[in-house]
């Protein structure tokens, strides 16, 4: 039963505070009214308190799993006055749970070493969090009240983490803004557009934890990773109920990615088919990358033909539509309606092995799903990618600096500040976001390469340094 993979992780969560609050540089004060173990329960409490919704369906099998996997004894009566006293008047996203603070101050303790444990007892204690939720909910058929408590809660956690260096210890690391980490270097990528098709198949497997905390890191998209957090407990969720043998209601995953060029829309399909396949919702989880040079021919039967391959390569994984809105609005005799017509057969013929993303600017892209009924009965989650911030693009420039070992003086870092900013604030309609940082780094690199190179004494200060000259525009 999947409840005995959540008593186990309830168990080693408990077994960590215990081992929290007795060790010899233990963080937790020896005059507390509770053991760390006991704060943790009613930390767990609270939060299905939280999450709980009186007009669920199946409440004396959600009293039942509680009371087991928190080996205590209430009753539904009790859990209701609990919830009243507890839960109703205070908005508990506001309020950090101890016991994730205590593990925190373990975690960053430099007396403690967790080379055995594969990932901080943080992230694992998050991560329990997040299950222990799901399945609780899975009992009452989930709502949308649960699922935005769920996903709240847990990004409420996962901010607090955030402010610690806490990823280092997940092995594989994190990305941020779409940049991956890997060996200590960036390696800095963005929504490209494919001159025809890309095949991406991840070089080792990671975990789900690895990969939702690579998905929380990213730079800004706060909006994105709540959508889709919300989406992979709905997933979970029907995983959970088709293994208890309860009813599962048909649900759409394929997706449309809107928003202006550089948004991260790329880099987080491609993360995506990789949580998909840990999920078990696809059976390979490669990612196929394509826009319409990858699909469209010139002649009547050549476009199926390709746009089948496609398919084909695929099956298993997620198919990556780039600017899908090219498909039909081009002038004149036109394939790519063809090649929309394959897609969706094949969409149909294969429901539980395919997923379609699809991606362009967003008027563009409500305007190709509301062209052909096919589409709009098929995509019906649109998720905005919206623009980043002054603030997000700064950090976004000091990570691509970082990855190719390059440093600002007090000057130059001034300018560039204020510079993104104000091309934040002032832009055109269809603004290149990170793209745009990127092109600006590497002009940043031109102008101080042209510069060093007439120095007459180059080390490695110099060669490493951005100094105002080198981040001025005209």
């Amino acid at each position: 039963m999947i409840t005995k993979n959540i008593k186990q992780m309830v168990n080693y969560c408990f077994q960590y505070a215990d081992s929290v609050q007795f060790k010899s540089s233990s963080p937790y004060p020896t005059d507390a009214r509770v053991t760390l173990k006991n704060q943790l329960k009613d930390d767990m409490l609270v939060f299905l308190g939280y999450v709980f919704d009186e007009t669920s369906s199946d409440i004396p099998n959600q009293i039942r799993f509680l009371n087991e996997n928190l080996e205590i004894v209430i009753s539904e009566y009790n859990f209701k006055r609990f919830i009243n006293d507890r839960c109703n008047n205070i908005d508990l996203t506001s309020y950090v749970p101890r016991t994730l603070q205590y593990f925190v101050m373990d975690d960053t303790s430099p007396m403690t070493q967790r080379t055995g444990y594969g990932t901080s007892i943080s992230r694992y204690l998050v991560n329990t969090f997040n299950d222990l939720g799901c399945n609780f909910v899975a009992y009452g058929g989930i709502s949308d009240r649960e699922a935005d408590r769920v996903s709240d809660y847990i990004n409420m956690m996962n901010n607090y983490l955030s402010k610690f260096d806490i990823y280092k210890n997940t092995p594989g690391g994190g990305s941020i803004g779409g940049f991956g980490n890997a060996g200590g270097k960036s390696n800095v990528t963005d929504d490209e557009t494919p001159s025809n098709v890309k095949i991406s198949l991840p070089p080792k497997e990671e975990t789900l934890e690895q990969l939702l905390a690579e998905l929380d890191s990213l730079i800004g998209l706060e909006t994105v990773k709540k959508n889709l957090n919300n989406l992979i407990n709905l997933v979970k969720i029907r995983g959970m109920r088709e293994k208890l043998g309860l009813k599962t209601p048909s649900m759409s995953l394929h997706l449309v990615f809107s928003g202006n060029p550089g948004t991260g829309k790329t880099t987080v399909a491609r993360l995506l088919a990789k949580i998909y396949h840990q999920l078990g919702v696809v059976s390979k989880g490669q990612f196929i990358e394509v826009d319409r040079a990858g699909l469209v021919e010139g002649y009547v039967g050549q476009t199926a033909q390709r746009t089948a391959k496609v398919c084909d390569e695929a099956m298993g994984g997620i198919l990556f539509i780039d600017e899908a809105y090219t498909l039909t609005n081009a002038e004149g005799e036109d394939f790519g309606q063809e090649a929309v017509d394959t897609i969706l057969k094949r969409m149909e013929d294969n429901r539980q092995d395919f997923i379609v993303i699809v991606a362009g600017y967003t008027d563009e892209m409500r305007e190709f799903i509301n062209s052909n009924p096919g589409l709009k009965s098929r995509f019906n989650k649109f998720i905005e990618f919206p623009d980043y911030s002054g603030e997000e693009m700064i950090k976004i420039f000091d990570l691509m600096c970082v990855s190719q070992d390059y440093v600002l003086n007090k000057e130059a870092t001034d300018y560039v500040a204020e510079h993104l900013r104000d091309l934040a604030e002032n832009h055109e309609e269809h603004f290149a976001n990170a793209r745009e940082v990127r092109n600006y780094f590497e002009r940043c690199i031109e102008r101080q390469a042209t510069r060093v190179v007439s120095e007459p004494n180059i080390d490695a200060n110099s060669l490493t340094t951005f100094k105002l000259p080198d981040v001025i525009e005209d």
